[in-house]
C-alpha cells in the first residue's frame, strides 16, 4: 500500500514536468513561427576619376557610392489582427578600409488599419518621399552624383552645399519618431519629429518633416517638407527649410521622372531652387540605362550663382544580387566666384567645371 501511494503521489509531478516542457516547446515553436529575423547587407566599391579637385585631377577608390556598404538584422513579429512589430539594426563599413560605424537603428509597430509608427535614427521625408517612394523599385539605378550640391557654400551648412535639399538622404536624424498612414485610394501621408536633445531648449536642434505620396497605376506623385535646426546639418543657431514635389511615370518598359525643390536658410536669407528631369530604360534583360539633367539657381545672397549638370549611368546585372556599373557626370557653374561641385564628391572644383567617371560593383545579400 505504501508503494502504491508513493507511485500515486509521484506521477502527477512527472506529468506536470512533461506538460511544462511540452508547453515551453510549443511556446518556442509558436514564437519562431510568428517572428522572422533576416540577415541582409550590401557591399559597394569602385574607382572614380575626378577632373578637378581644388585645381588638380584625382583618381580614388570611393566605397559606398551607389549604396552604403553594411550588414544588418531585420526582424518582424506578428502581433495578430493585422498588427506587427519590426526592427532594423545595421552596421555600415568602409569597403576600402574596413572602418565601421552604426547606421540607422529603428524599431516600430505596423498596423494594416492604422499605419506605421517608427522610432530611432531616421531619414526625413525629403528622402523618404522624394527618393524612396518616387523612385520605388528603380532606386538601384539612381546615380547619387545626381544629388544637389553646386556653387552654394553661402548656405552656411555644416557640410557646405552637399545634399542641401536632403533628397539623397545624406543625413540621418537622431532621436526621431515618425508616423505614416496606410495608403487610402493610393494616398499615404507621413510626419516625423526629431528631438534636439538640448537641455533647457526644447526647440533647439530639432527637426519637423512631412511627406505625401500618391500612387495610381503608372503614375507616382510625391511631396515633402522639412524644417531643421539640427547642428549636424546647419551651423549652430541656423536653420534650413526644404520643400519639394516630384513624380515618376511609367512609359512602356521605362520611366521618366521630374523633381523640383526649394531650399532656404531663414537666418541669412540664402535660397536655391533645383529642377531635375530624367529617366530609365531597361535596354536588355540585364542592362539598364539612366540619364538625368539638373539645373540649380541661387538668390542674391548666393550671388545668383547657378549650375547645369548632366549625369548618365549604365548598369549590368551579373545576377539578381550583383551589378557592375559605369557612371559619368559633368557640371558647369556660373556666377560671381562660382565653383562647380558635383554631389557626393569630397571637394569642389577650383573653377567653373567639374566632371567624373566611375566604374564600380555592388553586391546585395
Amino acid at each position: 500500500m505504501k508503494k502504491s501511494a508513493a507511485r500515486t503521489t509521484a506521477c502527477p509531478h512527472r506529468n506536470a514536468n512533461k506538460l511544462l516542457a511540452a508547453g515551453t516547446v510549443a511556446l518556442a515553436v509558436s514564437n519562431v513561427c510568428s517572428a522572422q529575423v533576416s540577415l541582409y547587407g550590401t557591399i559597394d566599391n569602385g574607382i572614380t576619376y575626378i577632373s578637378n579637385v581644388k585645381g588638380a585631377s584625382q583618381i580614388e577608390m570611393q566605397p559606398g557610392i551607389m549604396w552604403k556598404s553594411g550588414i544588418g538584422f531585420r526582424g518582424t513579429e506578428d502581433l495578430g489582427a493585422g498588427n506587427s512589430f519590426f526592427f532594423d539594426v545595421s552596421q555600415s563599413f568602409n569597403a576600402s578600409t574596413g572602418a565601421n560605424y552604426g547606421f540607422g537603428p529603428q524599431i516600430g509597430v505596423r498596423s494594416n488599419d492604422w499605419g506605421t509608427v517608427t522610432a530611432g535614427q531616421l531619414n526625413d521625408y525629403m528622402f523618404q518621399s522624394l527618393t524612396l517612394s518616387r523612385w520605388g523599385p528603380e532606386l538601384y539605378a539612381m546615380p547619387p552624383y545626381n544629388s544637389a550640391a553646386g556653387p552654394f557654400s553661402g548656405f552656411n551648412l555644416a557640410m557646405g552645399s552637399l545634399d542641401f535639399n536632403g533628397v539623397i538622404g545624406w543625413y540621418l536624424y537622431n532621436n526621431a519618431i515618425s508616423y505614416r498612414t496606410p495608403a487610402i485610394y493610393g494616398l499615404s501621408l507621413g510626419a516625423m519629429y526629431a528631438f534636439g536633445g538640448v537641455p533647457g531648449h526644447t526647440g533647439r536642434g530639432n527637426t519637423q518633416s512631412f511627406g505625401a505620396d500618391y500612387s495610381c497605376g503608372p503614375l507616382q506623385l510625391d511631396a515633402a517638407y522639412t524644417y531643421t535646426r539640427n547642428t549636424d546639418i546647419v551651423n549652430d543657431g541656423q536653420a534650413l527649410r526644404n520643400v519639394g514635389v516630384g513624380g515618376r511615370l511609367a512609359v512602356g518598359i521605362g520611366f521618366i521622372d521630374a523633381l523640383y525643390t526649394n531650399s532656404r536658410n531663414p537666418n541669412n536669407g540664402a535660397g536655391a531652387q533645383v529642377v531635375s528631369v530624367g529617366g530609365f530604360y531597361p535596354a536588355t534583360l540585364n542592362v539598364t540605362l539612366s540619364v538625368h539633367y539638373q539645373y540649380g539657381w541661387g538668390n542674391d545672397v548666393l550671388n545668383s550663382n547657378h549650375y547645369h549638370q548632366v549625369s548618365v549611368g549604365a548598369f549590368y546585372g551579373l545576377s539578381k544580387r550583383t551589378d557592375v556599373y559605369a557612371l559619368a557626370a559633368y557640371q558647369r557653374a556660373s556666377g560671381d566666384g562660382a565653383v562647380a561641385r558635383i554631389g557626393f564628391l569630397p571637394e569642389s572644383s577650383s573653377g567653373e567645371n567639374q566632371s567624373l567617371l566611375r566604374v564600380g560593383i555592388t553586391h546585395r545579400f
